[in-house]
């Protein structure tokens, strides 16, 4: 598959250990905008955020932008969620984009524009 976007990425995908990964009601932020969804696996949807793409997956969790819409700021945390307990925890600070690259040296790598110009780097705990 090519690289995934944050404005195109897979909405159904299996995890190594075959639980079912799927981005439901998916819609644009705006036009021309990264897209969000309901992110469920195996079905049971992760509480009432949305989420956008692309994901990572390493050792039983998935690392996924979520989108906050906030009264003056709008934008997209890092979360990690455990594929086990659905449980997830906010592991970075807001940003317009996040156009998730890799996991590699116990961090994870995304670029924070469309451009693809600036690479912030988050270490993982």
């Amino acid at each position: 598959m090519k690289h995934e976007t944050p404005i195109s990425f897979r909405i159904k995908m299996n995890s190594p250990n075959g639980r079912e990964i799927l981005y439901s009601n998916t819609f644009e932020i705006c036009q021309g905008c990264p897209e969000v969804g309901k992110l469920s696996i195996d079905g049971n949807t992760i509480k009432k955020e949305v989420f956008g793409g692309p994901l990572l997956y390493e050792n039983g969790f998935i690392y996924v932008p979520c989108f906050k819409r906030k009264w003056f700021n709008s934008g997209f945390y890092l979360t990690k969620i455990d594929i086990f307990t659905l449980e997830f925890v906010i592991i970075s600070d807001m940003y317009q984009i996040i156009d998730l690259i890799k996991i590699e040296d116990n961090a994870i790598f995304f670029y924070n524009n469309l451009e693809q110009s600036n690479i912030v780097k988050i270490p993982l705990k």
